[in-house]
């Protein structure tokens, strides 16, 4: 039994997997594609229902997982072949070269001022911003390392400039550099891959071909003050400010994404007052199918949107976008659903609520590791009371990979996932991890700790944690007050269709 386990994905999910299993005791072998760690999180500008900074709630954590001696941190590398069973699985992994020593750069930035201005556009800013050869994605970016495209790098390509090179007072540029292969070693394996929103698959119908038709995580780029426009809220065709802005929700629910994304409502009320708090003169119109809000305090924030910020819920159903050519501005049509009038709507930029579809890759990962998709192309979940583990026995499920959540439920299945492969592998804790030479309490302060607990409630959750705990060596025991387990299952047992009489 292997006590290390590796995790693919290092956003929020992952990350707050990896960080949890270092403190049951556990190596973590965190497993990147990106440059940077942080994944969807890092992109977005302020979270619901509280208005808190993102990346302040998530770069405290990116830099635990950096400084932690438990967890080895694999930017720019994907699987490539998985063996073996749980609690010992080798791992095939490619890493791609930076062209950077991650031990030397002190991240000072001087390769990246230096390089020549040539520029493509910037994945991280969604595309509506640009970047050089030489550069960093966010400067919240972990680890806080450079990195060289080698596409656009004149060197790499003609041996020609160099000029990062001459200038790296740490000596940090290497060009000789090439892709390596890592093997592992593992006890268990996490998928953390998350998401994407709907994009280029965004049918005509939308107007997403148009300039001035953004998604949702676009615009969240665009409102973001460490983002393309520093927090302006600009248009992509002329990067003037746009007075009247329409947010449509439930975009393309019933075509490409037959289900709900959950967040939709949510993230369009969230963007919408943001809007508003920086740009007070902005006309703010959200066209909106059905409202879905189900987490506490949800609701009350639509109501505060419409009665404090005073935007706009439009009942109604969207049958086509169009674009004025001289303005860039967009007409949308659409059914009032309250009236029963088709109507037209003027904005000058228009924000698609898209929905939330797999990761790039879902599918041939799918196939490394040998695990199973739903019907929505999703990693599938062993059965409903576990949704934490994968067709496959020793492969766990984390955060969006297997559908649409959002961030508070996120971490909560993260470190749900992470208690679960404690439980698994138990015999193995401490085998792995790095001895500390610190001594945390004094000698006289310790005291025998009897391993017991105490369960109020014998409902699902109740019953469950009770499961889990005994399972670490715990002797549980569970008080209810009624005179059977089974809480609220019990009645929904008893009102279903099949037990009822005709």
């Amino acid at each position: 039994m292997n006590g290390s386990v590796m995790v693919i994905g290092g956003g929020i999910a992952g990350i707050q997997t990896t960080l949890d299993l270092t403190e049951l005791g556990f190596k973590v072998y965190l497993i990147e594609k990106e440059p940077s760690i942080g994944g969807r999180m890092a992109q977005f500008d302020k979270l619901f229902p509280s208005n808190d900074c993102s990346l302040c709630v998530l770069a405290p954590k990116m830099v635990a997982v950096y400084r932690n001696p438990d967890i080895e941190l694999l930017t720019l590398s994907e699987v490539q072949k998985v063996t073996g069973n749980l609690g010992d699985f080798t791992v095939s992994i490619r890493k791609m070269p930076r062209y950077v020593d991650e031990t030397i750069c002190k991240g000072c930035g001087d390769c990246s001022a230096k390089c020549p201005k040539i520029e493509v556009p910037n994945l991280f800013d969604m595309n509506l911003g640009k970047r050089k050869s030489a550069y960093i994605p966010f400067p919240q970016a972990t680890p806080p390392v450079y990195l060289i495209d080698p596409e656009l790098c004149l060197f790499l390509k003609r041996q020609v400039c160099g000029v990062c090179k001459k200038v790296c007072q740490a000596g940090a540029i290497d060009f000789e550099q090439e892709p390596s292969e890592i093997e592992l070693n593992v006890g268990a394996i996490v998928v953390s891959t998350g998401f994407e929103m709907l994009g280029d698959e965004l049918s005509s119908k939308w107007g997403y071909q148009f300039k001035n038709v953004v998604n949702a995580l676009e615009y969240e780029r665009i409102i973001s003050s460490s983002g393309p426009f520093g927090g302006h809220i600009l248009r992509p065709s002329d990067e003037q400010e746009p007075r009247k802005i329409a947010f449509i929700s439930c975009i393309m629910s019933e075509e490409a994404a037959p289900y709900c994304s959950r967040v939709c409502c949510m993230y369009t009320t969230k963007n919408a007052v943001n809007t508003k708090i920086s740009s007070e003169n902005s006309e703010i119109t959200v066209f909106r199918h059905n409202i879905r809000v189900f987490g506490r305090n949800f609701y009350e924030y639509t109501k505060n949107a419409q009665e404090d910020y005073e935007i706009e819920f439009i009942h109604s159903l969207i049958s086509k976008i169009e674009e004025d050519q001289e303005t860039n501005d967009l007409i949308i049509h659409y059914d009032d659903l309250k009236t029963a009038e088709s109507k037209t709507f003027r904005a000058n930029l228009v924000v698609l609520s898209a929905p939330l579809v797999p990761s790039k890759g879902t599918k041939n990962l799918a196939s490394i590791l040998e695990i199973e998709l739903n019907k929505h192309n999703f990693f599938k979940e062993r059965s409903y009371f576990n949704n934490s583990l994968s067709s496959r026995d020793g492969i766990f499920l984390s955060g969006l990979c297997k559908g649409p959540m959002n961030i508070s439920e996120t971490v909560v299945n993260a470190s749900g996932v992470a208690g679960q492969i404690a439980t698994l592998l138990l015999s193995a804790k401490y085998t792995q991890i790095k001895e500390r030479d610190i001594d945390l309490l004094p000698k006289e302060s310790i005291i025998d700790i009897n391993p017991t607990a105490l369960i109020i409630g014998g409902g699902v959750s109740g019953m469950t944690v009770a499961l889990n705990i005994s399972k670490q060596g715990f002797e549980t025991y569970i008080v209810e007050k009624k005179n059977s387990l089974g809480g609220i299952l019990n009645n929904i047992y008893q009102i279903s269709p099949t037990q009822q009489k005709a």
